[in-house]
């Protein structure tokens, strides 16, 4: 099975991240906690778990800089494509920093966010309205953490709602969707292969080119990630989805799993929350199938 890559532990932060997210969520929901002590409390864990994954991450790095079986040759057509996909990552990292593409008809994510700031807690006051909440609101919508991600984030940071809702956090999960494309990228084309490198720079600018193209229609995956990258359904299909399929291809179940309750915490059931679990299923039968056949084959030779 091929081992780790680099941005697995991109990937794996931001996971942790939304996963002590819904800690303090669930806290604040169901137990009172005031909203300032889970911020802080999320600030701290959230920021010794950047330290430890960053520092996992600068040692596999100093690991693959001085092995130099990992180095492979590239030539003139690896570097054109690489430099065509890092165009198409800045002009879609510009589009977004511009701020005026965000698309809001319909999203309260902002609004939630401010209200949950004013209020010190979580639902207690209606974003619309600005009135305490009269009625009750779907359990499957209430545990979702991202709100109070989010909030959490303004709150420690001192930035305002706009800029993280609408920029910081789509510019953050734009890098992370080509992160989670690049290790898929590595897992079909294995450094073993010929011209792997060649393969993975198509790959990679393929799917930054079907971003762009795919702004056309809303619900399309490159609309979710460049007009409302904040979203759970948009974090789940550029960024999980991807993840999972690699570690599927290498064997890592047990981050599997952590995809599949990333999504629990991020998606609401009317998006179509459970897609990375059939996935997850999908992959499992597939490797299965692929393996039967294999000692099929064995056997019969």
């Amino acid at each position: 099975m091929k081992g780790k890559y680099l941005g697995d532990y991109l990937i794996m932060g931001i996971i942790i991240i939304i996963g002590l997210a819904e800690v303090v969520h669930l806290a604040a929901v169901f137990l009172g906690l005031p909203f300032g002590r889970g911020a802080v409390l999320w600030g701290g864990l959230a920021g010794t778990a950047v330290l430890i994954m960053a520092g996992m991450f600068l040692y596999e790095w100093k690991k693959c800089k001085w092995n130099p079986e990992k180095k492979e040759k590239r030539n003139v057509i690896d570097g054109i494509l690489l430099i065509l996909f890092a165009i198409l990552v800045i002009s879609q990292l510009i589009f977004i920093c511009t701020g005026y593409p965000a698309y809001r008809e319909g999203d309260m994510t902002l609004e939630t966010v401010k209200s949950f700031l004013a209020a010190d807690g979580i639902y207690r006051i209606n974003p619309m309205t600005g009135a305490a909440y009269t009625a009750g609101m779907p359990m499957r919508l209430k545990v979702l953490c991202l709100p109070t991600l989010y909030a959490c984030i303004c709150r420690i940071t001192g930035l305002s709602p706009d800029f993280v809702v609408r920029i910081l956090i789509p510019v953050i999960i734009l890098l992370s969707c080509y992160t989670a494309f690049g290790a898929l990228a590595c897992s079909l084309f294995p450094a073993e292969e010929t011209v792997s490198g060649r393969k993975r720079a198509c790959f990679l600018t393929a799917a930054a080119l079907i971003m762009w193209v795919g702004t056309y229609r809303y619900g399309m995956d490159g609309f979710q990630l460049l007009y409302c990258g904040w979203r759970g359904v948009t974090i789940r299909n550029c960024v999980l989805l991807p993840w999972l399929f690699s570690l599927s291809i290498r064997g890592k179940w047990m981050s599997v799993l952590l995809c599949i309750l990333a999504e629990a915490c991020i998606v609401w059931t009317l998006y179509g929350c459970g897609w990375c679990f059939f996935a997850a299923l999908g992959m499992a039968a597939a490797g299965l199938y692929c393996r039967k056949r294999m000692e099929k084959s064995l056997r019969e030779r």
